[in-house]
């Protein structure tokens, strides 16, 4: 299958970054990978992509607690943005957190595809990026 153009990891914990990295690119899915610590950063990399009309990352994993702007302040920005995506972007909420309310709240999020915990294991994510391809064929077919 064809790797996805980019994915966006959105965490301040750079051992976790680098893991994560680690395992996006054992996987050879990905031909680009950005990172952002914090949503602050990921929200000005998205701003910056829609300015300039180049394409979003197709993925972002997205921690909840962050300094400066966490995971669901960055959702509530990213909301506001009314981007329509289409399914061409999906977005992970990654966290060590088993707080049902964390959950829950993820759950609610209409820009949240789903809830993994950490650290992220290459089994999960060929699962999301073969959704992922399912969702913009699905797309393109329609």
């Amino acid at each position: 299958m064809e790797p996805l153009d980019r994915i966006l990891l959105v965490d301040d914990d750079a051992v976790t970054n680098m893991m994560h990295t680690r395992v996006i690119k054992s996987s050879g899915r990905a031909r680009t990978i950005e990172v952002a610590t914090d949503g602050q950063e990921a929200l000005e990399i998205i701003e910056r992509d829609l300015a300039a009309g180049v394409a979003l990352p197709e993925l972002i994993f997205l921690d909840i607690n962050m300094p400066r702007m966490g995971g669901f302040e960055f959702l509530e920005r990213y909301g506001a943005l009314d981007i329509a995506t289409n399914g061409q972007l999906i977005i992970v909420m990654l966290s060590t957190s088993l707080l049902l309310a964390d959950h829950a709240r993820a759950d609610a999020d209409p820009n949240v595809h789903s809830f993994c915990e950490k650290p992220m294991r290459i089994e999960r994510l060929m699962e999301l990026i073969d959704e992922y391809q399912r969702l913009r064929r699905d797309r393109d077919a329609a």
